[in-house]
């Protein structure tokens, strides 16, 4: 099993002092899984990169079915990977070759959709059934065009709790399994994302429950294609029961997203374990790769942490 830490092309690699593997052999880190973007990524991240994780648009559906947001070019990709069919199946396209130059185990893609003016309501109009076929689609369409019809990695679908794949059961995992066209795939199961789907989770102990009955009732088929898993949870039940719902209305668009911000976050917590027992999650899965997926300035601080919990 490799551990990893997640780290971004965005930033540099000062965090990592001035040898970067010398600092992660000495905490117990086997490299980095990289978020990468559109453009080539800088060489200083190159060495250190064992796997990939792709770009995310938020409501690449709206660009699916040509009903485009009015936004910029630039914000017009991240939010929908374009505006059309065609650059959605091109800036994925984009997004993959440049991924490829790390030569990665794999790399990672959110498989979920949010209608953007809904990013701050607890309900959502879309189902994730047609989340999941819409964005099988999509991916074999991109892959068609590769060099004998697979991807240049495996690409791992994660899921969000966001409409699309959720894994609090099988349901989209099979809808998955029926409608991708290409054979080098598998799952990037996200315990924080699964905390926030799940009921009644107000503390580490009880997302450790909760993950372990979830994952326990998993057959053998979708635990082999689970290859990494993104390691962290979400306690925020109190907050998932208690934020006032806030939909777009007449709000201004970027307004509106910039204010959802801290919502994600009051979801999404990204907490690092520090029970020992969180180990029996990864006794279930057995994931070939666990990437410690921490936030804020002290990351590298989290990743030990809860690192060493784990053999």
């Amino acid at each position: 099993m490799y551990h990893l830490i997640s780290h971004s092309v965005y930033n540099d690699m000062t965090p990592f002092g001035g040898n970067p593997w010398s600092t992660m052999t000495d905490i117990g880190c086997d490299g980095i899984e990289m978020l990468t973007s559109f453009d080539s990524p800088p060489e200083s991240h190159m060495p250190y990169t064992q796997s990939v994780h792709l770009p995310y648009a938020t409501d690449w559906l709206a660009a699916w079915e040509e009903r485009p947001y009015e936004m910029d070019d630039v914000r017009a990709r991240y939010y929908m990977f374009g505006r059309t069919p065609e650059d959605v199946v091109c800036n994925i396209t984009t997004a993959m070759d440049h991924a490829a130059a790390f030569s990665p185990a794999y790399g990672v893609m959110h498989l979920g959709n949010v209608d953007l003016h809904e990013l701050r309501c607890r309900r959502y109009s879309l189902d994730d059934a047609k989340v999941v076929r819409t964005f099988c689609e999509i991916m074999n369409r991109v892959v068609a065009d590769m060099p004998g019809g697979e991807p240049p990695f495996k690409v791992m679908f994660e899921n969000l709790w966001w409409p699309g794949l959720r894994l609090v059961d099988e349901s989209d995992f099979r809808i998955l399994d029926r409608h991708i066209e290409f054979e080098n795939w598998g799952i990037c199961m996200d315990t924080g994302h699964l905390t926030v789907c799940l009921p009644r989770i107000y503390t580490q102990q009880d997302a450790i429950e909760a993950l372990l009955d979830t994952c326990c009732g998993y057959s053998r088929d979708l635990i082999d294609r689970i290859g990494t898993v993104h390691f962290h949870y979400s306690a925020s039940a109190a907050y998932r029961e208690s934020f006032e719902d806030t939909p777009m209305g007449d709000m201004d668009m970027t307004d509106y997203i910039v204010s959802a911000y801290p919502h994600i976050s009051g979801m999404d917590q990204h907490l690092p374990f520090t029970d020992a027992a969180c180990a029996e999650i990864l006794d279930v899965l057995r994931p070939t790769y666990v990437t410690h997926e921490m936030m804020g300035d002290d990351f590298i601080e989290k990743f030990m942490l809860q690192r060493s919990l784990l053999s």
